[in-house]
């Protein structure tokens, strides 16, 4: 009979918890509330898992709304075929005034815009 001696592996210990303070975690939760921040790149960054730092932003989430500050809400918003303006429009002082709809962006400068120019462009770009 042949015997096949192998060694026995385990595998090794977990080390153990890390333990952040509050400071930490607020701090982290703070970054991923700037406009276009990636909770997974913050969290590869301060080398946690990306759930932890989801339930972070649940847990002081929840105290910021105590606190007073709510995060902002959406509005519901319907957009209404209008007919065209033909009152003229009344003067004021020269401004921008920039509409991005996805990769479309048309951009308005001056005191008098031609109403039925606007509501042209606004037509092929608003669907």
């Amino acid at each position: 009979m042949d015997t096949i001696i192998q060694p026995v592996t385990t595998r090794a210990k977990r080390g153990p918890y890390r333990r952040h303070s509050d400071e930490f975690k607020r701090a982290a939760v703070a970054r991923t509330e700037v406009g276009g921040a990636s909770v997974s790149l913050i969290a590869r960054e301060l080398n946690i898992n990306t759930n932890q730092l989801f339930s972070w932003r649940k847990r002081f989430g929840a105290e910021a709304l105590a606190d007073g500050n709510a995060p902002s809400q959406l509005v519901a918003v319907t957009v209404l075929d209008t007919p065209a303006i033909t009152a003229p429009v009344a003067s004021s002082a020269p401004g921008v005034i920039v509409l991005s709809v996805g990769q479309a962006q048309l951009r308005l400068e001056g005191g008098t815009v031609d109403t039925a120019t606007l509501t042209l462009l606004l037509a092929r770009l608003l669907p």
